[in-house]
């Protein structure tokens, strides 16, 4: 069954430490009710796209604390530097060159070699888990795939119900729309998702 936990610093410790153990767990970001688990995880991350009834082919997103993170996973240029700058932690993922392959990451976009969307939320709950990890979280919103996209604890169990480890309850996400997917792989940028940040604003800059 489902543990269902307040979003306390105790509990995000406890849910910190599930989360090495192989956890597959929901919290909020600032822009909807994710879940994640460690995206070094082979077999959590299979477990949560089982969860997510998502073809394995399609990429989630890696959830950073910060851009140190970020330097981990994947080749920052300059353009991506002064957006990450600019808008993190925010409701921004960006797609860049990936380091390395991780296999159940999937690809977003045309490029080559094969890429990786990364974000920094800002919610202090995700932030603290992602603190806590030391290293990137896969993540998805907390909804089965094309089912509507969940904004407080209640929508989560609804849609997901006993197939969590466990839910964070940290109330309602404040902004309750997906973050913008802006892909600095090909030339020129593109969006790829419009989401809290609107298009005009990533092109212009």
């Amino acid at each position: 069954m489902t543990a269902r936990w307040p979003a306390d610093p105790s509990h995000i410790a406890q849910a910190t430490e599930r989360l090495r153990g192989g956890a597959v767990i929901a919290f909020p970001t600032d822009t909807l009710y994710a879940v994640g688990c460690r995206a070094a995880d082979q077999a959590a991350v299979r477990r949560l796209y089982e969860i997510k009834r998502r073809p394995t082919t399609q990429p989630n997103v890696l959830l950073v604390h910060d851009r140190a993170q970020v330097d981990r996973v994947a080749f920052v240029d300059a353009r991506a530097a002064s957006l990450i700058e600019r808008y993190w932690p925010g409701p921004l993922t960006l797609v860049l060159p990936a380091k390395f392959s991780r296999p159940l990451v999937g690809r977003i976009g045309e490029a080559v070699p094969e890429t990786v969307a990364v974000r920094s939320p800002n919610h202090l709950v995700a932030l603290a888990l992602l603190e806590g990890l030391d290293e990137p979280i896969m993540s998805s919103s907390a909804n089965r795939a094309a089912e509507r996209p969940p904004v407080d604890v209640g929508d989560v169990i609804a849609g997901l119900g006993d197939d969590l480890d466990i839910v964070l309850d940290g109330g309602p996400c404040q902004i309750g729309e997906p973050s913008t997917i802006f892909d600095l792989t090909v030339n020129p940028p593109r969006i790829l998702r419009q989401g809290a940040i609107p298009a005009a604003e990533l092109i212009r800059g």
